[in-house]
């Protein structure tokens, strides 16, 4: 039932903008898909300059930015998509996997509290939230 209706969340976020719009999102994900990064990038940064309140291009071109390994490309498009649409759980999510790849273990411990406050379903999230606590205290 969960995940269900995560789809069904994950399908309302792409149902911004005109048709065209959310065609050229669609082609961009399936990009991301490809792990076409690169090419993701550019079409989506294409498609945002007309589309700039288009939450989840943002949230696509963050995803192709983290598999350029550009993590603080991908955190600005998190924080992008979060601004737009704050119930945005997955953008949370990645951008706290950003921190983690930059060594900030504050930032994305807060980053995963936030995603799972929106969706609390999210296994794999927790778990990261709870070895960043046992990490953190250790650390004190």
């Amino acid at each position: 039932m969960r995940t269900l209706a995560e789809d069904a969340i994950r399908n309302v976020w792409c149902r911004a903008g005109n048709e065209s719009q959310q065609q050229r999102l669609r082609s961009i994900m399936r990009l991301n898909s490809k792990k076409q990064f690169e090419l993701a990038t550019q079409r989506a940064t294409d498609l945002l300059r007309e589309a700039r309140l288009f939450a989840e291009v943002w949230n696509q071109r963050a995803v192709a930015h983290f598999g350029l390994r550009h993590f603080v490309e991908s955190i600005g498009d998190c924080r992008e998509t979060l601004e737009i649409n704050p119930y945005h759980f997955a953008a949370a999510a990645g951008m706290g996997q950003c921190y983690l790849q930059l060594g900030n273990a504050a930032s994305a411990l807060e980053c995963f509290r936030r995603a799972l406050r929106l969706n609390p379903g999210l296994e794999g999230v927790r778990a990261s939230v709870q070895h960043l606590e046992r990490t953190l205290r250790n650390n004190l």
